[in-house]
């Protein structure tokens, strides 16, 4: 297959490009989009057969179920039994944005889009390619635009590095803005849980919702997340650190640090150098993985990061943490 890339601005993207890329989505095809978390890969949400695509392109695990992106507030009944008060408070805060809200599935929802549960997740991006997209094609199925188990894209030469000639089209929007995935909250129980965080503050979420949120038990997932070829290390001290970077350099491995605000900068020779920006958008940790992995990194040691945290930055700290895992 060959993978169409069309140039579209991201604040007013052209008609015709959208209703072409909205075509293949009606066929049953796949095409990527910019949300203002990072790319999206999205199909037809009520199209079994499409969202299976999704999964085979991916490398997907079959238990891990999909969000699914809308553009407006009647597409909601389509796709949920019941809008509890909780996330009616949220969506009037939140919406568009960067939050995900797990709601009743409603019957017309796919199986497989849910993997079999019977919640389904919610969000309504603010992009606006994303939402002329979801307003011209209906309802997406729509993951990040990578390969299970790699740095999410946050722009079109990521999704083309992991999914060129598996996809029918990629409409590019330049850099998404904040750069991290959607935070997650479940509103099926009794009491909300925050199953992911992501652009949307827990302080933020328990600030509307007036309670504390409980963190749901992590899921069993067959893959590893946010990887590259790299190994990624995180250094507890400045003394660890240098001590690691001189270990593997002396095993001949080509050798990466990645600085931040909090971490005094050291010069060892052979050494590549990388800085982390905490305080702005997400985007600085995933194009630094990409990067690494671009320049043949072997091993991608991080300097000592703040032990607590909210906001984006508490989100980069999370997908460090999950890169680092063994």
């Amino acid at each position: 297959m060959k993978t169409i890339y069309w140039q579209v601005n991201p604040d007013q993207p052209e008609e015709d490009i959208i209703q072409e890329a909205a075509r293949l989505i009606k066929a049953g095809e796949l095409v990527a989009f910019p949300t203002e978390t990072v790319y999206g890969l999205g199909a037809d949400a009520f199209s079994s057969a499409a969202v299976e695509k999704i999964y085979q392109v991916k490398n997907r695990p079959p238990i891990n179920p999909l969000l699914v992106h809308i553009a407006r507030f009647d597409q909601v009944s389509q796709l949920v039994t019941e809008v509890p008060p909780s996330a009616q408070l949220l969506v009037e805060r939140f919406w568009p944005g960067p939050l995900s809200l797990i709601l009743p599935a409603s019957p017309q929802v796919p199986e497989i889009v849910t993997a079999g549960r019977s919640g389904v997740g919610l969000r309504m991006p603010s992009h606006p390619v994303a939402l002329a997209l979801i307003n011209a094609a209906g309802p997406l199925a729509a993951p990040s635009a990578n390969l299970s188990g790699r740095p999410s894209p946050i722009n079109a030469q990521h999704v083309k590095d992991d999914l060129d000639g598996l996809i029918a089209a990629v409409l590019d929007g330049g850099v998404t803005g904040l750069g991290i995935e959607s935070t997650v909250v479940d509103l099926c129980g009794p009491e909300p849980r925050l199953v992911r965080i992501g652009g949307v503050s827990q302080s933020q979420l328990e600030s509307v919702l007036g309670q504390k949120l409980v963190m749901a038990a992590e899921e069993p997932s067959s893959l590893p997340h946010y990887r590259t070829s790299a190994r990624v290390i995180l250094a507890d001290s400045d003394g660890m650190l240098e001590e690691t970077a001189r270990k593997y350099l002396s095993q001949g491995k080509k050798v990466a640090v990645v600085y931040n605000k909090l971490s005094p900068e050291h010069t060892i020779d052979g050494v590549n150098y990388f800085h982390l920006n905490l305080s702005s958008s997400g985007s600085d940790i995933y194009q630094v993985l990409r990067e690494a992995e671009r320049q043949h990194i072997q091993v991608l040691v991080f300097a000592p990061l703040p032990g607590n945290a909210d906001g984006v930055t508490a989100a980069v700290l999370d997908r460090i943490s999950q890169a680092a895992q063994e």
